[in-house]
Formats: structure tokens, sequence, C-alpha cells
């Protein structure tokens, strides 16, 4: 048989059953839809994550400082820790010290912004993965000098100086007077928080300021961005054989994407599996279809097998119905679908990034369902003995 006349034959059967052919249509769109929707949900959520990961500093361990949980006392670390762990632990980037400085307003001319300060180490350039937007990151020289030099962010910048220059403007925080050395890009410290403004002095000089050589975090980068876990751990069990009896908590900058992903991974299964039992009962309702539409046409296929129609003619115009009437239910759940993302995500302004392989995996489910739930019944019409269909 010509494919034409196959073609011809499949639409004016469907087209004398509109109702028939519209039901199957719709049971098979309500478990795409679903399948759609929730590979859509899942598009969504993991642009968010890599717009987010894109927008947070690298990833990073922080251990806090070991409390004595008997006295409740905290013990800060010293540049002695720092040695132990780097000769002790693998797999790391960098093992630096960190403090925070403290919060604050700082002012120029007639403005003024509330800031967190942190005192850091000239490797945190390197490790925090930010980069220089103008000037450059204090030196060894600077850090071991004690010179009062700073490093402001992004949103620092543009709220006090805007289009100014302002490296060498001096600044004022906390009574202490400090020189702008650089600008430094601004990245969100977690998952959905907004930037905010910071300035970065040399460790050794907060130290100096406050007379201690001590510092109360430590901060690991992993060689490996795959090994953060395991480098926290092993980090975690080093220092509670060095601080026993000591309470130590560490937690990664990326532990709340993390959690993020997993709730999204479980979310997507379970919404897909409730799109998958839509689907099969859409396949459910095309099997019954097809078994009735053989019943009904039994006689109509003795006669075609009669006058030279073979079993593979029979077999494949029952099953083009089948892929029909799937692809017709499927391409309609699809299009609602884009075009309500599309809706959402303007609306919401969401990120979004167009995949074509969600589409493509929606529509072959709905093939796939509709050929292997229709197969047996139009096997089993098309092997039907041409003398016994004709005298049914």
């Amino acid at each position: 048989m010509k494919i034409v006349d196959l073609f011809s034959l499949t639409f004016t059967s469907l087209r004398n059953n509109p109702l028939r052919s519209f039901l199957s249509s719709l049971g098979v769109f309500m478990g795409v839809f679903a399948i759609s929707g929730t590979l859509q949900v899942s598009d969504i959520g993991k642009t968010y994550l890599r717009k987010q990961l894109e927008e947070m500093e690298s990833p990073r361990i922080f251990i806090s400082s070991p409390r004595n949980p008997i006295i409740d006392k905290q013990v800060k670390y010293e540049q002695e820790d720092l040695k132990w762990l780097r000769n002790n632990l693998a797999g790391w980037g960098y093992i630096i010290p960190f403090e925070n400085a403290g919060n604050g307003e700082i002012n120029y001319q007639n403005k003024k912004i509330n800031i967190q300060a942190q005192a850091v180490v000239p490797d945190f350039l390197s490790a925090s993965g930010r980069k220089i937007i103008s000037g450059s990151f204090f030196t060894q020289t600077d850090y071991q000098k004690n010179y009062p030099v700073i490093v402001i962010d992004e949103v620092v910048a543009n709220s006090l100086f805007q289009d100014e220059n302002v490296l060498g403007k001096m600044l004022y925080f906390q009574n202490k007077s400090y020189y702008i050395k650089g600008i430094i890009e601004a990245k969100q410290s977690d998952i959905g928080i907004e930037k905010q403004g910071l300035i970065f002095i040399p460790l050794s000089l907060h130290q100096s300021s406050i007379s201690s050589p001590f510092f109360e975090q430590i901060i690991i980068t992993p060689s490996h961005h795959k090994d953060l876990e395991k480098l926290q751990n092993q980090a975690l069990n080093l220092l509670k054989q060095r601080f026993k009896n000591h309470d130590i908590s560490a937690y990664s900058n990326i532990d709340s994407v993390k959690m993020f992903e997993e709730t999204l991974i479980v979310v997507t299964i379970i919404l897909l599996l409730v799109g998958g039992i839509a689907l099969v009962v859409g396949g459910v309702g095309i099997a019954n279809i097809t078994i009735a539409s053989v019943v009904e046409r039994t006689s109509e296929i003795g006669l075609r097998k009669a006058i030279g129609a073979t079993e593979t003619d029979i077999l494949s115009q029952f099953l083009l119905e089948s892929t029909i009437i799937s692809l017709t239910g499927g391409i309609m759940a699809i299009g609602i679908i884009q075009v309500t993302t599309i809706l959402v995500v303007n609306i919401f302004t969401l990120p979004y990034e167009f995949n074509y392989q969600t589409p493509l995996i929606s529509l072959g489910s709905a093939v796939f369902v509709g050929i292997s739930s229709s197969f047996l019944s139009a096997k089993r019409a098309s092997e039907l003995d041409p003398v016994i269909a004709l005298k049914s």
C-alpha cells in the first residue's frame, strides 16, 4: 500500500469517530501535560541553581572556632593550627584564616552606607574566586607592613562613588582611616541573598588593632569541587583530634544549593511518576479504543485482506491511528506548557533557557505509550482470517 493511501485511510477512520478520537487524545494530553510541565519546572530550577552558583563565591568550607561545651568558652585559631592542618589534610587548594571585622557605617562626603568588614589574607582573592574590577588586591608587602589599605566591593563603590575614580581615596571605618587599593566584584554569600556591601581589610592590620594574633575561622577550598564534602569531613575529624573535648562545626557556602537541588530532584521524581501514571491511563484509553475499533471494523478488515491488503498494511493503519492520536494530544500539551512557561518566567522574572530535549522526551513518551498500548490489538487485527472476518 502506498503511503498516501495509508494516511488517507487513517484520517478517514479518525474523522468517522471524532468523539472517540478526541477522548483518546485528551487522555494522552493530560499525561504529556503533567510530564512536560514537570520537566519545565526542573529546567527552570536547574537554570536558577546555575545562575545562583555563578553569583556566589567559589565552593568553600568554613570551619568555626572550637568551643569547650563544659565551660562554654571559645578557643580561637592561631597560625600553628593552619600549618598543622596543611601538613595533615589532603586534597585542599587553599587553607586560609578568616575573621569578621565587624559591621558599621562608612562615610564619604554626604553619603553613608552600612557594610560588613572582613579581615583576610592576600590569598583570599584566589580562594574566593572573585575578580578584581579596578586597582589590585593587597599584597604580601601590604600585609606584612600593616599598610592601612582596603579593598571594597562593587556595592560599596556604586553606592558611594558612582563614576568617580576611587583608587587612593580615604575611607573611615570604626574610627580608623584606610586607603582604597582596589574594587572587587560583589558576590552572594548564599542562595537567594542579595549582594551586600563588603570591605576587605588585611588580617594582620586587624589583629594589630585589636592586639590579638588569633582568628575565628578557617576557610578551605578543595582542589576539586566534587571532593568538597569529603574534604569537609576529613578537616573536621583532624581538628577534633587536635582540639579534643571541643565542639567544632563546619559548613560550606553551597550547602543551601545542594539542599535545593536535592529537593528539586525529589519533587521532579514524584511529579514524573504522577505524569507517568496519567500517561499510562491515556495509553489504556488508546488500547480500549483500538480494541473497539477492531471489533467494529472486522468485516472491513476481512474485505481489505480479501482484495489484497497484507498484514503489514492492516497493522500499519492501526498503529498510525494511535500514533496520530498520541501526537495530537502531545503537541497540544507541549504547546500549552511552553506558552505557560514563557508567561510565568516573564511575570516572576525567573531564569529560563529553552531545552529542546524536554519537548522531545515528552512527545517521545506519548508516541511510545500510544504505539505500545495499541500494538497487540493491531497485531491481532492484522492476523485475522479474511473468511472468518467477512462472516462476522
